[in-house]
């Protein structure tokens, strides 16, 4: 009997840096979807907090009372997270819009600078540094995420919840 060729084993695959750069800014995407709608709680006038999640439709129903708010209503119907409607002041409501706005804003603008960073990126080292919640590297820091950063930085100080 001959003896079979030895069999070389396939080498591994190495994805190239486009593919992890890819790789990368969607697991940052979906982190960042995470982020947002988990959604934020909202210290109300009479000291009570409530938390409103914020995925897609939560976000335009809120943002949509904008529109009552500028009308000049003032009690808002509205839902915190597994409670029924309510009525809420336009003072509270006003919180509570403000406060998404700032949730959607910030975490938009984080996931855009991490993505800079991404793209940045020239091994698969430095990308496996890069995650949601990571430090944001001066270099890939926007100008609005670095205004972000100083708001979030002065209200620490304030002992307010960023």
């Amino acid at each position: 009997p001959v003896d079979p060729e030895p069999v070389t084993p396939p080498e591994p695959y190495e994805p190239t840096i486009t593919e992890l750069q890819s790789s990368k800014k969607q697991e940052i995407s979906q982190a960042c979807e995470q982020a947002i709608y988990s959604g934020v709680s909202v210290t109300l006038a009479d000291g009570s907090v409530e938390h409103f999640a914020l995925t897609e439709h939560d976000q335009l129903n809120l943002f949509g009372k904008q529109v009552q708010l500028a009308a000049g209503a003032e009690q808002l119907e509205y839902h915190s997270d597994g409670q029924p409607c309510k009525y809420y002041s336009a003072a509270d409501m006003q919180l509570i819009v403000k406060r998404a706005m700032w949730h959607v804003s910030y975490h938009t603008t984080y996931c855009n600078s991490l993505n800079m960073w991404v793209a940045g990126s020239e091994t698969a080292e430095e990308l496996q540094q890069i995650f949601y919640g990571a430090d944001v590297p001066d270099q890939y820091q926007s100008e609005v995420l670095k205004a972000y950063l100083l708001q979030i930085e002065a209200m620490a100080g304030d002992d307010v919840d960023a």
